[in-house]
């Protein structure tokens, strides 16, 4: 990745060189036959992130908590995942030589845990939601003098770099719009336009269930915690969302919005991404194009927009239905 990415971050550049998996700088891809599917008079895009050496954006913030732990003299990394910031943290720390823990839900796809596993991570599963999880994660760092990892604020200064990509292309975008979990990859996108002095529309999504940013945005109130949160897309079935309140600072600084969808939609947007642009991604980043199409007005097809397509569809396995 680019030395700007790391410049103003408290960690050793050497090490971060030395642990490189070749994340970052992922294309941007034009979204054509979505254009015309849609009619659209702008242009629709697609940054790639599941083109990152584990399938997904949190490669660009792995890297700088385990060069953070290794500066700080950790004995180890944790962290609490829904599938994949496991698979990406147990790939960087394997590369570092640091033992890695990794608290999960029963019931996280398979295919994500394989790649947490094969590169020696050890799990600690758990009944219970991702917020259960966060919180056994925290006494095993504390207990343990390992680094807690997450979607906290060294990975969110890493994650930066997708809007300073974005800002950086030839393109001018109008908004971008991103899944909205934790919420902290939207923020990391807007702080990354932001620092080229450019503030595009933050359009953020939620499913269904686990959205209780997108409600305290509708009703103008505080965030309240979803007790049970249930969506189709793992990567955002969070209750309780660490960034939420960035968030809603963000949406409104750039007077963007948040929107909730349905598992139906979300399915049904998987497939349309793959059978009109050959891109296969996982069911958390299908909800942009799901976002867009709920969009779909004579103003908003007149804008550039850049769908953050954060992980690849390989790692949810599950059976097809024809």
């Amino acid at each position: 990745m680019n030395q700007w990415n790391y410049q103003n971050l408290k960690v050793i550049m050497i090490t971060i060189k030395k642990i490189s998996l070749g994340e970052g700088n992922t294309p941007l891809i034009r979204l054509q036959n979505i254009e015309r599917l849609l009619k659209w008079k702008g242009t629709i895009w697609g940054k790639a992130e599941y083109q990152n050496p584990t399938g997904s954006f949190k490669d660009r913030g792995s890297i700088v908590e385990i060069s953070e732990a290794i500066q700080l003299n950790k004995l180890g990394v944790v962290c609490a995942s829904t599938g994949n910031m496991a698979a990406s943290l147990a790939a960087y720390s394997t590369k570092a030589k640091l033992p890695c823990f990794v608290v999960i839900p029963l019931g996280t796809p398979v295919a994500k845990l394989t790649q947490a596993v094969i590169c020696n991570a050890k799990i600690i599963k758990t009944i219970g939601n991702y917020d259960k999880c966060i919180r056994i994660a925290k006494q095993f760092a504390s207990k343990n003098n390992y680094l807690l990892c997450g979607d906290y604020k060294t990975r969110r200064l890493g994650q930066q770099s997708i809007g300073v990509e974005l800002a950086q292309s030839k393109i001018r975008f109008d908004a971008f719009i991103c899944p909205v979990g934790n919420g902290t990859v939207g923020c990391a996108v807007a702080e990354g336009f932001s620092k080229n002095k450019q503030r595009p529309q933050f359009i953020g999504v939620q499913g269904k269930g686990a959205d209780p940013i997108y409600q305290a945005w509708k009703n103008k109130t505080m965030i309240k915690k979803t007790v049970n949160p249930t969506t189709i897309a793992s990567a955002m079935n969070v209750g309780n969302p660490l960034d939420g309140k960035l968030t809603l600072n963000w949406i409104n600084k750039t007077n963007g919005f948040m929107i909730s969808v349905s598992d139906t939609e979300i399915c049904n947007a998987q497939k349309i991404l793959a059978v009109n642009e050959g891109i296969f991604v996982e069911k958390a980043s299908a909800s942009t194009l799901t976002t867009l199409l709920n969009i779909n007005t004579k103003k908003n097809k007149e804008k550039n927009i850049v769908l953050i397509l954060t992980g690849n569809g390989l790692k949810e396995g599950g059976e097809i239905n024809d």
